[in-house]
């Protein structure tokens, strides 16, 4: 059982399996898509592990953590992603007619309620007592599911899962298990 929770809509054989991984909580993100924080030119100051308070995720590398998320799943290696190869990393394992692609991206300097696609498809939560948003179909296909969680002071990690031919469903049950299986690897 994850200590995932969020709000969901699903139908009542859904929500009966939901129950066991998902808490349920109704409260919905507003506001407008938007673009990203620019990034400032002030000097960061240097915290803990190598962090600083423009990046709090240290020496961590997204394809080493989903590595690391994924490691005897049978995923082959993550792969830095085209459109955002510093922060994002992806997999995708083939499953019977379905595949599953899995990312992580860390965004420092942006926070969990940001770049919201259809804020009527977000809900607030929080996995293993860590805030965060689950956004199903972030993109607007069926079959996706996000969740993105607060790393203090203003940063945030995204797990998602995108299935082949599965359904939002299936894939914010998927992302869920690995969101609250990656919340303990996140900076306190």
């Amino acid at each position: 059982m994850t200590r995932s929770s969020f709000g969901r809509r699903a139908a009542l054989t859904s929500l009966v399996l939901l129950a066991l991984v998902v808490s349920a909580c109704d409260s919905k993100v507003g506001g407008t898509p938007q673009a990203a924080d620019t990034p400032t030119s002030s000097a960061p100051t240097t915290g803990p592990s190598g962090t600083t308070a423009d990046n709090p995720f240290g020496d961590m590398k997204p394809c080493a953590s989903l590595d690391e998320l994924l490691r005897g799943q049978g995923y082959p290696a993550a792969i830095p992603t085209a459109a955002d190869s510093a922060r994002t990393c992806t997999t995708v394992k083939k499953v019977g007619d379905d595949s599953i692609r899995v990312s992580l991206s860390l965004h420092a300097g942006q926070t969990i309620n940001e770049n919201i696609a259809d804020p009527s498809k977000a809900s607030s939560g929080t996995v293993n007592d860590r805030a965060a948003v689950q956004e199903r179909e972030p993109i607007g296909a069926k079959g996706q599911c996000d969740v993105k969680m607060e790393v203090k002071p203003k940063s945030r990690a995204i797990v998602a899962v995108t299935l082949g031919v599965g359904t939002t469903d299936q894939a914010c049950t998927d992302v869920n298990d690995f969101a609250t299986k990656f919340e303990p690897m996140l900076p306190k």
